[in-house]
């Protein structure tokens, strides 16, 4: 039976239930890394030549960034679609050019990636459960950050599994990966309603963003040594 866990803090988990924990996920963006759309809206506005109202418009307030972080399509699909919207031809509008202008907006919060170290060799199974789109994942992959030499137990994407957080399916996906428990995951996100989705499974779950915030997190459900 799972146990629906509606605490607001690590300090309101008394140490017995701490020590279920076997498998720990962390998001992706603000977690692991930070990302600033406006720099994406910036990068399109300048090597297009679109207003900033304009491309706001074609990629989030349409819903085709949701789409593509769903895998209702691929990097074409979503690029034919923003280039339909700016009424642009792929001359004009080259895939590969968009979608690179649409993903450099990411820098690494590299303090995490020994994190992720730590956590295993603690004897943590360790996990990335993301909200994310083909062209973004792939752009970070090829990035030289440090996270990128770390291998995760279990990987899941909301475009691969076609549902994102806060819906529960993407949660059930996740804990069949970790092949644990609802109650033996911890899992760290920057938003509220993801946090609240995974309690609801019975996860722990605290919202935080990546660095200090987190490690403070990961030593409060005794998961670091005091000394990290």
């Amino acid at each position: 039976m799972v146990v629906i866990v509606q605490l607001d803090s690590f300090t309101d988990f008394p140490s017995a239930m701490k020590n279920q924990i076997k498998f720990v996920y962390f998001d992706l963006g603000n977690i692991l890394v930070r990302f600033d759309p406006e720099i994406a809206l910036k990068n399109l506005c300048e090597v297009f030549g679109v207003s900033r109202a304009q491309a706001r418009e074609v990629v989030y307030e349409s819903g085709a960034q949701n789409r593509f972080e769903l895998g209702h399509f691929n990097g074409e699909g979503f690029a034919e679609e923003i280039r339909r919207a700016l009424r642009l031809t792929s001359s004009r509008m080259p895939t590969m050019r968009l979608l690179e202008a649409l993903s450099d907006m990411f820098l690494p919060i590299d303090e995490m990636a020994e994190i992720l170290d730590v956590v295993r060799a603690n004897g943590y199974g360790v996990g990335l459960l993301s909200n994310t789109c083909q062209s973004h994942w792939d752009w970070i992959c090829n990035q030289p950050y440090l996270m990128n030499q770390f291998s995760f137990d279990a990987t899941v994407l909301s475009f691969e599994e076609h549902a994102m957080k806060p819906d529960s399916v993407i949660y059930e996906v996740a804990e069949q990966r970790a092949g644990v428990s609802a109650g033996d995951i911890l899992f760290l996100d920057d938003k509220a309603e993801n946090v609240q989705a995974a309690r609801n499974r019975g996860w722990f779950a605290q919202r935080c963003l990546g660095g200090p915030e987190a490690i403070s997190v990961l030593k409060g459900f005794e998961v670091l040594g005091t000394e990290t």
